[in-house]
């Protein structure tokens, strides 16, 4: 099977997208290694999350990914879905969470099947890492 391309992404297109996306959301990687298909655009999506445990803003995730080329990248859409796959992948585990007024960080949605660091599903509202950057799911 071939692996699909980067696109051509219009500027107005991704800026819309990144406008839909809240200022508050970011991505929390386990630092487990990621299994996927080599080269594949949601590997490629997921390798731009680069420290494990250190939020990246989703916003800032979206702009690099559809700027992976110059001009061409990968849709947000597709940036979106490997995030909530991997929120339930096995070994590694990408969290979607937001910032609490008090700094902390919480998942977005229920993680029903969270293999990388817990064996037990992870309610909404669940504290990821502390405001001091502590993981709190790990083990």
């Amino acid at each position: 099977m071939r692996l699909r391309d980067v696109e051509m992404l219009p500027e107005e297109r991704v800026q819309a997208v990144i406008s839909r996306t809240p200022p508050d959301q970011f991505v929390v990687w386990d630092g487990n290694p990621c299994i996927s298909r080599v080269g594949s655009l949601r590997a490629r999506a997921l390798a731009l999350v680069e420290e494990s445990w250190t939020p990246m803003a989703v916003r800032d995730l979206l702009l690099k990914a559809a700027r992976l080329e110059g001009t061409a990248g990968l849709d947000p859409e597709l940036v979106r879905s490997a995030l909530r796959l991997h929120q339930s992948a096995h070994p590694t585990v990408y969290f979607l969470v937001r910032r609490s007024r008090a700094g902390d960080f919480l998942t977005v949605t229920d993680v029903p099947w969270p293999y990388g660091c817990m064996h037990q599903p992870i309610r909404a509202g669940t504290v990821v890492l502390d405001r001091w950057g502590v993981p709190q799911l790990a083990g």
